[in-house]
């Protein structure tokens, strides 16, 4: 697993680093299909009204298909830290689940956790150095193809409202979304 920590506005500490890599290198350990996925850590020190809400830490797993994420903030680094990990755990441990079917129906599935069969491509350092007129941040992940069902699932996972995907069933992409009144839609583009 690869661990990349970073700090805005914030020197790292060494023992913060070092704690960093115990808590979230363990994240392999609830879920397989991590042990080569990326992980970015990102640490800053906010000024809040609130002491408790001081330091923000932001995490984001990506490998295999799986994309989990976590934001925590919390009166000393450590403090952050730990319930990111723990936030990430929760969400290792109910993806694992639905892989291998021990969810809430109870009926085993034959899905495994897919493999890459060639090396990740690697994208340059700077990638996100790349600016765009109006674009605050730019955020790039493997996509594979996937039913709308397992879509879905990454979706809740990822606590986002939105999930783009490439649907294995039309061969093109696809974009699910939550809509106001609660219910999920789906965008298939077109070309004109």
């Amino acid at each position: 697993m690869e661990i990349t920590v970073r700090g805005k506005h914030l020197e790292i500490p060494e023992a913060v680093d070092a704690r960093v890599r115990l808590k979230f290198g363990r994240l392999e350990h609830y879920l397989p299909a991590l042990q080569d996925a990326t992980v970015e850590v990102h640490l800053a020190h906010e000024k809040a009204k609130e002491p408790g809400l001081r330091y923000l830490v932001h995490v984001s797993v990506s490998g295999h298909g799986v994309h989990l994420q976590a934001e925590e903030r919390a009166a000393q680094m450590e403090q952050a830290i730990d319930k990111a990990a723990q936030v990430l755990r929760t969400q290792a441990r109910r993806h694992k689940q639905r892989l291998y079917g021990r969810g809430r129906s109870g009926k085993p599935s034959v899905r495994t956790p897919a493999r890459a069969k060639s090396a990740r491509r690697r994208e340059p350092q700077d990638a996100e150095a790349v600016e765009f007129d109006g674009v605050a941040h730019i955020k790039r992940f493997p996509v594979k193809p996937m039913t709308t069902e397992e879509a879905l699932e990454q979706m809740e996972l990822s606590g986002h409202n939105f999930y783009i995907f490439q649907d294995a069933d039309i061969d093109q992409f696809a974009l699910l979304y939550r809509r106001k009144a609660g219910d999920i839609g789906l965008i298939i583009p077109e070309l004109a």
